[in-house]
């Protein structure tokens, strides 16, 4: 996107007035501007690059074992014959408890 006329005018005028009020400044700044463009701000290293990767990945492995280990078993465990009215404990179609497990739980 570039400039209007109207805006080079201005920043003309912005650098001109700093190279007039600030001499420590301006030299600074033609320096900066011998060197030429740079790329990046900062360098990373392979080693610090690797060693990044290498801190995501354990990170990972580590999540996923907890959420496998930490997770919810589908059948009950103990018990032969009084497990077989838990292991219906939600409708598939309402995703909510039915009517059956709900008074099989009620105390008598």
């Amino acid at each position: 996107m570039s400039l209007s006329d109207r805006e080079r005018r201005l920043l003309a005028e912005i650098e001109q007035d700093l190279r007039c009020g600030d001499p420590g400044f301006t030299r600074r700044i033609d320096a900066l501007n011998r060197q030429g463009p740079q790329r990046y701000a900062c360098h990373v290293s392979n080693r610090q690059m690797v060693a990044v990767l290498l801190v995501v990945v354990v990170l990972s492995l580590l999540s996923a074992a907890i959420l496998v280990l930490t997770a919810p078993t589908s059948a009950p465990r103990g018990g032969s014959g009084s497990g077989r009215a838990h292991t219906k404990a939600l409708s598939p179609v309402t995703a909510r408890p039915t009517m059956r497990v709900l008074i099989s739980r009620v105390p008598s």
